[in-house]
C-alpha cells in the first residue's frame, strides 16, 4: 500500500520541489539584503559627495550676506551687525589701540593727557582709522558676491549630476532585484509544476499498470 501511496501522492517529487523552493527563497533573501546594503552605500557616498558643494555654497552665501550687512543693503539691523563684526576685528583693534597710545604718550610728554586737544585728536584718529579700515573691510567682502554666484551655479550642476547618477544607480539596483524576484517566483512555479506533473505521470503509470493487469487477467480467464 505504501508503494501505491507514494506513486499517487508523489512525496519524493514534493520533497524535491520544497527543497528547491527553500533554496530559491533563501537565495533571494540573501541577495535582497546585499542589494539594500548596496543602495545604502550609494546613498551615503553620494550624500558625502554633496558636502563640498554645500560648504562652498554656504561660504559664498555667508560672505555675500556679510557684504549686504556692511553696505546697508540688509537694513539697519544688518548694518549694526556689520559694524559690530568690524569693531571686533583684531587687526582694527590693534591699530586703534596703538594709535591712541601714541597720542596719549605725546600728550603726556607735554602734560596734556586730559586736555580737550588730546581728546579731539583721539577722536579724529579713531574716526579716520574706522573710515579707512571699514572701506577696506567692505572691499574684502566683495569677492564673496562672485563666489556666491559661482558656487550656486557649480553647486546646482554638481548636485544635479550626483543626484541624477544616484537615481540611475538606485533604479538599476531595484531593477536587478526585481528581475531576481521574478526569476525566483518563476523557479518556485516551475518546481511546483514539476511536482504536479510527476504526480500525474505516476498516477498515469499506475492506472496503465492496473489496466494491463486487468487485461492480462481477462485473457487468462478466457484461456481457462
Amino acid at each position: 500500500m505504501g508503494f501505491f501511496q507514494d506513486l499517487f501522492t508523489n512525496d519524493v517529487a514534493k520533497d524535491a520541489a520544497n527543497d528547491k523552493i527553500t533554496g530559491l527563497n533563501a537565495g533571494y533573501g540573501q541577495a535582497s539584503g546585499l542589494y539594500q546594503q548596496g543602495r545604502d552605500a550609494l546613498t551615503s557616498n553620494y550624500a558625502a559627495g554633496l558636502k563640498p558643494f554645500e560648504s562652498l555654497s554656504t561660504l559664498g552665501t555667508n560672505g555675500a550676506n556679510a557684504y549686504g550687512d556692511a553696505t546697508g543693503a540688509n537694513g539697519a539691523s544688518g548694518y549694526a551687525n556689520a559694524v559690530n563684526s568690524f569693531q571686533q576685528n583684531p587687526g582694527y583693534q590693534f591699530a586703534l589701540n596703538q594709535g591712541l597710545q601714541s597720542i596719549d604718550r605725546g600728550a603726556a610728554s607735554r602734560g596734556m593727557v586730559t586736555s580737550g586737544n588730546t581728546l579731539n585728536a583721539e577722536q579724529q584718529y579713531g574716526t579716520g582709522l574706522a573710515n579707512q579700515n571699514y572701506q577696506q573691510y567692505v572691499q574684502n567682502l566683495q569677492p564673496y558676491l562672485q563666489q556666491q554666484t559661482t558656487a550656486s551655479v557649480a553647486g546646482a550642476q554638481g548636485e544635479g549630476t550626483l543626484l541624477s547618477n544616484l537615481g540611475n544607480s538606485l533604479n538599476s539596483s531595484y531593477g536587478n532585484q526585481g528581475n531576481l524576484a521574478y526569476n525566483t517566483q518563476a523557479g518556485i512555479g516551475n518546481a511546483n509544476a514539476a511536482a504536479d506533473l510527476a504526480r500525474g505521470a505516476a498516477a498515469n503509470n499506475v492506472m496503465s499498470a492496473v489496466g494491463q493487469g486487468i487485461s492480462l487477467g481477462t485473457k487468462l480467464l478466457g484461456f481457462m
